[in-house]
This record gives C-alpha cells, structure tokens and sequence, in this order.
C-alpha cells in the first residue's frame, strides 16, 4: 500500500442501533492537519462483512478522523420480531380506527426500545408496516401499536 494512500483503521462493531442495524467506527489514516478530512472522510468506503459502505457520518476526535457506519445486512444479533399479536377492536364507537398491539422480541440490552420499535417491520391484516405508531414499555417488555383505518368501527 502506497504511503500516501487513504485507509480506514481499528475498525470496531459497536451496539446495534435499529431493526438489523450496528454501528461500527473506524479511524481514517489522514493528516489531522488536511483541511479536507472530513470530506475525505465521508468520500472514502470501508469494506464490512465483505460489502463497501460510505459513512454516515464523520467527527475529529483527540486527533484523529473517526467515521462512524451504519451496517444494516448480517448482524442477526441486531434483528427484532414481534410476537403475541393482539387485537384489541376499535378504539373508539365511529373513530374508524382499530387497535392492533405486539410485543417486541430480542431489544437488545442498553439499546433505545423507540428506536427498535420503530423500525422493526410488521405484517398483519394483510397489510405491511415499517414500524409501530406507538410503542410502551412495561415490567412485561416493549410492547409496539397500531392504530389502523377500519371502516366498521
């Protein structure tokens, strides 16, 4: 490798951030000196799990460039599911909206439950969803919320 060539160092798994997703960091070989480190930085691709990612974002910390990557393929440790469908009937007489909940599965420790809930995909009632609406978290677990359009209640 040419000394004068840009790479990527120390790269580091760090905690699962959403639905199948882990953050990991890495250092850039580049001058703290270069004016342009950060451009270099979020130009320059690291190779995780054998695919190339750009980062999504760049910071300069006690001297040295760090970007940080959103990795969101083979981390199965990062994968959330539901569990426990309820239906819990019609919010209100003439709301027109029905009350679906599940409890969220394998929240990984310390990590935020929202963010999770969120972006864990669901299916049910023929129907697809990228995330809950609203998420609770009891002495029971994350329990996520759906509030779907249901012309008979």
């Amino acid at each position: 490798m040419p000394i004068d060539e840009v790479t990527w160092t120390n790269l580091e798994s760090h905690s699962c951030t959403t639905y199948a997703t882990r953050e990991y960091v890495a250092e850039l070989n580049v001058s703290p000196w270069n004016s342009q480190r950060t451009k270099i930085c979020m130009s320059t691709r690291v190779v995780v799990h054998g695919r190339p990612h750009w980062p999504s974002r760049c910071e300069y910390r006690s001297g040295k460039v760090i970007g940080h990557f959103a990795i969101d393929h083979d981390e199965p440790d990062c994968v959330t599911y539901w569990s426990g469908y309820r239906n819990w009937g019609c919010t209100a007489k003439g709301s027109k909206k029905r009350h679906i909940e599940q409890h969220l599965m394998n929240v990984p420790a310390n990590a935020d439950y929202k963010d999770f809930c969120a972006t864990t995909p669901a299916r049910f009632l023929d129907q697809e969803f990228s995330g809950a609406d609203s998420c609770v978290n009891s002495i029971w677990g994350v329990y996520g919320q759906w509030f779907i359009d249901d012309p008979s209640c």
